[in-house]
């Protein structure tokens, strides 16, 4: 198994609101990547405190899929309670995160994302989007309001419609995949996704290349196209996983 993450600025933005947890091994492992909401007060520490509540329960994170999704949706939720009470603390009208994580034990997998912060996976030599992002060009595609050509050119595109600290709930969304045929996972910030294709990804992610050294090239291109955002990357490929 390889893991392998990276968090940069990028190169407009003097701040780096994202960040990002890697930890594990083959058999048991967890990937967050967490980006600040954009223009809004102290979205570094909004990403930072997912960050601290999902690192310092990494310990008691369970093996069975229910358990696993009840114990995604508890971080979250304390780390939304934890994000408004700062915001209280502090007088801020607004303050959020997005999240994306897997979660993988064993032949099990389980996903949980809010915003628009994304998870994909490389399935033999083809790159699946797994999560849908929360967002308002997203929800207008969804009513067949805009075209995908639409949605990469609309000005509202970094608009999302869900995220953590902004209001007194939040609803996670959560996938369990058993034994899924997944060689490499990719979770990632917008920074990457809203300035280079899918299809580039995929090119990228698939040459035999040292993991960290295919997260570099992510970031490299990213940057070569714009670098308007943050970059955060956390890959994990799956070298030893067994098949059914």
């Amino acid at each position: 198994m390889e893991l392998a993450h990276l968090s940069t600025t990028g190169k407009v933005r003097t701040k780096n609101e994202d960040t990002v947890l890697l930890v594990g091994n083959a058999e048991r492992g967890l990937a967050v990547v967490a980006d600040g909401m954009g223009g809004h007060a102290a979205g570094d520490i909004a990403s930072a405190i997912v960050r601290e509540v999902f690192e310092a329960s990494f310990s008691l994170m369970p093996n069975r899929p229910m358990e696993l999704s009840e114990w995604i949706e508890q971080r979250v939720a304390e780390a939304n309670a934890r994000i408004l009470q700062f915001s209280k603390e502090e007088q801020l009208a607004i303050v959020g995160t997005t999240i994306a994580c897997v979660c993988w034990v064993e032949e099990l997998l389980v996903i949980g994302h809010v915003g628009d912060s994304r998870v994909y996976a490389l399935e033999g030599t083809a790159l699946k989007q797994l999560t849908d992002d929360h967002s308002y060009v997203n929800m207008l595609r969804q009513m067949g309001e805009l075209s995908d050509e639409e949605v990469e050119n609309h000005p509202r595109k970094n608009v999302i419609t869900r995220s953590v600290g902004s209001n007194e709930t939040v609803e996670v969304d959560i996938q369990v995949r058993d034994a899924p045929d997944y060689d490499l996972v990719l979770v990632c910030s917008d920074g990457l996704t809203d300035e280079v294709p899918d299809d580039v990804i995929e090119q990228i992610i698939l040459q035999d290349e040292p993991l960290d050294e295919i997260v570099g090239r992510l970031v490299k291109e990213a940057n070569a196209r714009g670098g308007a955002d943050n970059i955060t990357i956390a890959a994990i490929r799956f070298k030893e996983r067994k098949r059914v």
